[in-house]
């Protein structure tokens, strides 16, 4: 009788750490490679406008909407990041005239992502794609359901476990004798 109750217990133990696995949860599939924000505007006073723009596969497209002639300055902002000591960083001048125009250059990417800086006159504005995620950033725990999952497994064999040794040690008569 007592070895059929703590295979109870260890049973009931290796399924209380069964539960503390989490949720799983599936991926979408439909995950565009290296796509960046859709048409929207920033601008540069009153006669500039940047009206779209891209950063994929090591590429920013960027179109601008001029009022009149102007100069500008685009930027790799991702120039020199991960390197040590001092990093030119590449810029390029850009003569727009009247109406739209788009503008393309070679950026570096770093995880998918590609950041660059556009200055006129003095203010800059930062277009940038998001990072993929990478293996370093994903938590630890996740095989275990996260930390709630795997410390609430351990309460629970813990638990299971001194509520084992307390029916053991009632339901002898003089304690645990030795085998």
């Amino acid at each position: 009788m007592r070895r059929i109750f703590f295979v109870l217990v260890i049973v009931a133990a290796a399924l209380a750490m069964g539960m503390g696995v989490g949720p799983v949860t599936a991926q979408d599939g439909n995950e565009t490679e290296n796509a960046t924000e859709p048409a929207f505007e920033a601008e540069f006073g009153d006669d500039l406008r940047i009206t779209e723009y891209e950063l994929a596969n090591g590429t920013a497209s960027i179109t601008f909407d001029a009022d009149r002639p102007r100069t500008v300055t685009v930027s790799d902002a991702l120039a020199g990041v991960g390197e040590e000591g001092a990093v030119q960083v590449p810029s390029e001048d850009y003569d727009l005239e009247r109406g739209e125009t788009t503008i393309s250059m070679d950026v570096r990417e770093m995880r998918g992502a590609s950041t660059v800086g556009v200055s006129v006159g003095g203010t800059t504005v930062r277009l940038s794609s998001e990072m993929e995620e990478s293996q370093s950033d994903e938590n630890p725990f996740r095989h275990f359901g996260g930390e709630s999952g795997l410390f609430s497994g351990i309460l629970m064999t813990v638990g299971l476990a001194g509520v084992g040794t307390w029916h053991v040690l009632r339901s002898e008569e003089s304690g645990v004798m030795e085998a």
